[in-house]
C-alpha cells in the first residue's frame, strides 16, 4: 500500500505540473502569455502548491513527517478543494474555454479530489489542532489583497466574480463567502486527521 500510495503521488504531481506548463506553452503560442497574470490565478497557483505538498510527501509515505508539511498539505487540500468547487459552480457555467480538455480537468478536478484523497488515505499521525485552522487563511487573504490592489490599479482580474466593474461591495460578498468555506473545509480537513490507509514503517 506505502509502494501505490508513493507512486500516485508523484504520478498526479507529474500530472498537475504538466497540465501548468502545458497551460503555459499555449499562452506563450497565442502571444498571450503575461508571467503576471498567468501565475497570478489561484488556481495555477493551488496547483503548484498541491504539487510541491504532493511531491514532499511521496518519500514520507508510511512514515512520521514534520508538522510544516501536514499543514501545507492541508492547505493545499483546502485550497483545491475550493478552486474546484467554485469553478463548477461559478466559472464553468459561463466560460467559453473547453471544460473538458485534459488540461482543464486535471486543474480544476484532478488536483482537487486527489489532495481530498490523499488526505483520506494517509492523514497526518497527530491531530491538527483547530485552533490553529486560521493557517489556511494567511494566503489567500494575501493573494485577495494583491489581486483586490491589480484590479484597481492596472485593471486585471483573474475572475470576472472579481471584477471592479461589479463594486467592491459585491466582490467583498464572494470573497467573504469563500473565505467562510476555507475555514469550514479547513475545519473538515483539520478533523478528519484519523484517516489513515498506508500504515506507518515499523522499521
Amino acid at each position: 500500500m506505502r509502494l501505490v500510495v508513493t507512486v500516485a503521488r508523484y504520478v498526479i504531481a507529474a500530472a498537475m505540473l504538466a497540465a501548468i506548463v502545458t497551460s503555459l506553452n499555449w499562452a506563450i503560442g497565442n502571444g498571450t502569455f503575461n508571467p503576471f497574470n498567468f501565475f497570478g490565478y489561484f488556481t495555477i497557483q493551488n496547483n503548484l502548491i498541491g504539487a510541491a505538498a504532493l511531491i514532499l510527501a511521496a518519500p514520507r509515505t508510511g512514515r512520521e513527517r514534520p508538522q510544516w508539511l501536514e499543514y501545507l498539505r492541508a492547505c493545499a487540500a483546502t485550497y483545491l478543494f475550493i478552486v474546484v468547487t467554485v469553478y463548477w459552480t461559478l466559472l464553468a457555467p459561463v466560460t467559453t474555454d473547453p471544460i473538458f480538455e485534459w488540461t482543464n480537468l486535471t486543474l480544476h478536478a484532478l488536483s482537487g479530489v486527489a489532495l481530498l484523497v490523499d488526505w483520506l488515505v494517509e492523514g497526518p499521525r497527530r491531530t491538527l489542532p483547530l485552533r490553529h485552522v486560521w493557517v489556511v487563511l494567511v494566503y489567500p487573504v494575501l493573494w485577495a489583497i494583491v489581486v483586490l490592489i491589480r484590479g484597481a490599479t492596472d485593471g486585471w482580474f483573474p475572475y470576472p466574480f472579481l471584477d471592479p466593474a461589479n463594486g467592491y461591495a459585491s466582490i467583498a460578498g464572494v470573497i467573504a463567502a469563500i473565505f467562510v468555506a476555507g475555514v469550514v473545509v479547513g475545519t473538515m480537513f483539520f478533523k478528519t486527521t484519523c484517516w489513515r490507509v498506508a500504515r506507518p514503517s515499523r522499521v
